[in-house]
């Protein structure tokens, strides 16, 4: 089957206009994904660069400079794209740089043509260059919970990049594949492949996206969403999980139960938008004490948050909440220019034996004997826990 180029042309802006304007009409549901933006403006640049190369195909300015100017914009876009959409800090600078060689060296090719040789080389390596670049950043940049969908759109960029590699062979040493299927798939199909490389990303690309949704509605259920903390169902899953590793290893945990005093004070006096600024004030101070990696925090529901220690004695856990309940106490809250000092009652508890359930309780218990006692002191439960498990 033979095709000639601008047929050829034809069909490749028809599937681009079709691609980009899935992604265009995407991008207007799908508002918090700007990966989804820069990705559908690449699909159009792509699109108007196969126009351009298609229609004029005699190395013209248009198919040239523009076209292949085009081509390389469009490459920039999708790099950008992936690394906006993994959270990988790429500056634009980098792969517009690259770009303005790439645009500079095309001048040169108009003004002073080589042979088709040294063309089709150089623009091969420029093809490998960006496949390279984007793999590099969707294997190794990628979180490990999107390895897969990455995986899958890194392999479309390897191939592709295959393609460029034994064109460039083809282009060097010709009669090493002179006359065989290879030959003829690599020079008649080459405008096909394109087209074909175009669909394959356009999926690639979906995959991602629908991948990062799954993942961000998962993170949501289980974050609280004014503090970003876990919130109560998820805390008590993992707690759950934290607690039995720790009686696995023959360690206790211990548990620390924070309540704010006076909180619905605050919230009538200063209103619900200060309240929000406290308990995120408040997040921020326990953060800022240095907790270790393997701590769980979170809003256990209103002004109460858990912290769950593992591998701790009750006497450094009880250091350690009486730093924090110190901590709040010294620094208020800043409230569109006012201050607004704020306390927090701590309650603790420590087993090495009880699960999850028990652990929280005990500590609740402990909180509202501090609070019962004055508020803004630290209790700690000593023997609840073990009434609690039957001990």
């Amino acid at each position: 089957m033979h095709f000639d180029l601008f047929t050829l042309g034809v069909i490749g802006a028809a599937i681009g206009i079709a691609i980009s304007m899935s992604f265009t009409l995407l991008g207007l549901v799908l508002r918090g994904l700007p990966a989804l933006r820069i990705w559908a403006t690449a699909f159009w640049v792509l699109t108007v660069a196969a126009l351009a190369q298609g229609l004029n195909e005699n190395g013209s300015m248009l198919s040239t400079i523009a076209g292949g100017g085009l081509i390389a914009v469009a490459n920039a876009l999708m790099l950008m794209g992936i690394a906006i959409h993994l959270r990988y800090p790429l500056r634009w600078r980098w792969p517009m740089a690259v770009v303005g060689l790439f645009v500079a060296n095309q001048v040169s090719v108009y003004l002073s043509p080589p042979s088709q040789t040294v063309s089709a080389l150089m623009f091969g390596a420029y093809s490998v260059v960006w496949d390279v670049w984007m793999i590099w950043v969707l294997l190794w940049r990628s979180p490990r919970d999107m390895r897969n969908t990455c995986g899958f759109t890194a392999l479309i960029f390897a191939i592709d990049a295959v393609f460029y590699l034994l064109r460039s062979v083809i282009v060097l040493f010709p009669e090493l594949l002179a006359r065989t299927p290879l030959d003829d798939l690599l020079t008649t199909w080459n405008y096909l492949f394109g087209i074909l490389s175009s669909f394959l990303l356009s999926t690639g690309f979906t995959l991602m996206l629908a991948e990062r949704l799954t993942l961000d509605l998962r993170r949501l259920a289980r974050t609280d969403g004014l503090t970003g903390l876990l919130n109560r169902s998820a805390v008590i899953e993992a707690g759950v999980r934290l607690v039995e590793a720790c009686h696995a290893r023959g360690h206790a945990c211990c548990a620390l139960m924070f309540d704010l005093d006076n909180f619905k004070t605050i919230n009538d006096s200063w209103g619900h938008a200060a309240g929000d600024a406290v308990l995120n004030h408040f997040v921020d101070v326990i953060r800022g004490m240095g907790l270790a990696h393997d701590t769980l925090f979170a809003r256990y529901g209103g002004e109460e948050f858990v912290l769950v220690l593992p591998a701790i004695d009750p006497v450094r856990a009880g250091a350690l909440a009486e730093r924090m309940r110190a901590a709040v106490a010294a620094r208020p809250t800043l409230f569109e220019g006012r201050t607004i000092n704020i306390t927090t009652s701590v309650g603790g508890a420590a087993a090495a034996d009880a699960n999850f359930e028990h652990l929280v309780s005990a500590a609740d218990v402990a909180l509202y004997r501090a609070k019962n006692l004055g508020r803004n002191q630290v209790a700690w439960n000593r023997g609840e826990v073990a009434a609690a498990t039957g001990a």
